[in-house]
């Protein structure tokens, strides 16, 4: 009789071993308080992003009269950022200065990908490789926090929900003055007209929502950008350098 109930003790162990409770999911964590100061808030969202440097995002262009939608992945490495989009049936990528866009027609047979070098020594391809849309930079993070960081004041700071997340909203005006270099699309001058901006920052420091208006450019684009799935891994290679011709080869060709 005591060698049963041994038996049925070892058997209920082995079964709870097996079949473990359920673990409940942790609370979500608590909002900290808003950052005072811009150095703050870039810190804050630097730090967000290095627990997870990889995400999915859906960005939303108002251009003039024409609305487009932008959805992709980034990856950022020490700072830089590395995109991959997809715009009109193009995919661009976007890795350190480089820009690579396939379109559905190859330009050159055998080669889908037009590829972008501002760092070339010809004053072509430099041209060409500063002079990449806008909209294309808008999801861009490691460019807006640099915008933010350089040229941006914190106008206000609160604590909401964006679909039913809390964050950290923050109203920002950006001044391109300030440092014109990382705005060449605007050309902005003493006393140019300052760009308003915002970002929301959730639980963990992560940007899930950042909003630039850039209407004092001679081609007015406003960009809101949704970023989702933080740390999923996302792969943003190289195009192989076979499928690759370079633009400013290309239009040399065509006579342009």
């Amino acid at each position: 009789m005591r060698k049963f109930a041994l038996t049925i003790a070892v058997a209920a162990l082995a079964s709870a071993a097996c079949d473990p409770a359920p673990v409940p999911p942790p609370a979500p964590a608590a909002l900290a308080p808003p950052a005072t100061d811009v150095a703050g808030l870039v810190r804050t969202a630097w730090t967000g992003i290095g627990r997870g440097p990889s995400a999915g995002f859906t960005t939303t262009a108002v251009l003039g009269p024409d609305t487009k939608e932008l959805t992709g992945s980034l990856r950022i490495d020490g700072g830089a950022t590395s995109l991959s989009l997809v715009l009109d049936g193009s995919e661009t990528r976007v890795i350190g200065k480089r820009t690579f866009t396939r379109a559905p027609q190859e330009a050159v047979p055998g080669k889908p990908w037009v590829g972008t070098d501002p760092g070339s020594a010809d004053p072509v391809a430099q041209a060409l490789g500063a002079g990449v849309p806008v909209v294309v930079k808008l999801p861009d993070l490691g460019r807006a926090l640099t915008e933010i960081e350089r040229t941006g004041r914190i106008v206000s700071a609160g604590q909401t929900k964006l679909a039913d997340v809390p964050v950290n909203h923050y109203r920002l005006e950006l001044d391109p003055a300030k440092a014109p270099e990382l705005f060449p699309e605007l050309a902005p001058r003493p006393g140019a007209a300052k760009l308003p901006a915002e970002l929301w920052l959730d639980a963990g420091s992560r940007p899930v929502r950042f909003a630039v208006d850039f209407a004092g450019g001679p081609a007015p684009v406003k960009g809101t950008t949704d970023y989702r799935d933080w740390g999923k891994p996302v792969d943003i290679p190289v195009p192989p350098a076979d499928q690759v011709v370079d633009e400013a080869e290309l239009l040399k060709k065509m006579g342009r």
